[in-house]
């Protein structure tokens, strides 16, 4: 089961993740659909998963909580890196194939928005997502981030490089200020 209660929305739950989770994380950074997008470009086996897991669990720079719907694991969503001095965060997250276009990324994000800016106080909350994760760039559009900008040709995925678009969410948009 997964573990405790972090933040809730109105479809998913974010949960602290557990040794039990770690199966459910080394499987979706393997599965085909969600590598590519997330930028795994090597298999991560059982006991590589744990030491990450172990590693981001103590450190101060990370939130990573998996996202819930009716206690069922569909996807993880994170701060990673965050950056205190200057109150700059970025968020990532994946979906399991399965789980997709059911407005989970959107819930989870719209929670960690308001974790980042009402809690962390953060100022700006950046993304980066490859040219052929339109999922992802109309999510983050949709959320209110704004493209800053593209890095060209800096990643190589199914046989050619692609280029990363980098996105921000000021404070003050999420605020509609």
């Amino acid at each position: 089961m997964p573990g405790a209660t972090f933040l809730t929305g109105d479809l998913v739950t974010l949960k602290t993740i557990e040794d039990e989770d770690v199966e459910f994380l080394r499987d979706g950074v393997n599965h085909p659909a969600v590598r590519g997008p997330v930028g795994q470009t090597t298999p991560t086996n059982g006991p590589a998963e744990q030491a990450a897991f172990e590693a981001e669990s103590d450190d101060p720079d990370v939130v990573r909580l998996l996202i819930t719907h009716d206690d069922e694991r569909v996807g993880i969503i994170a701060l990673d890196p965050i950056e205190w001095d200057h109150g700059v965060a970025e968020v990532g997250y994946w979906i399991a194939p399965e789980h997709r276009r059911q407005g989970y990324a959107r819930d989870a994000l719209d929670a960690v928005l308001a974790y980042a800016f009402d809690e962390l106080r953060m100022h700006k909350v950046s993304a980066s997502v490859y040219e052929f994760n339109v999922a992802s760039d109309e999510l983050l559009r949709s959320a209110g981030f704004s493209e800053e900008g593209v890095l060209r040709e800096n990643v190589y995925a199914d046989g050619r490089y692609h280029d990363t678009h980098w996105f921000g969410l000021l404070e003050s948009e999420y605020r509609g200020e």
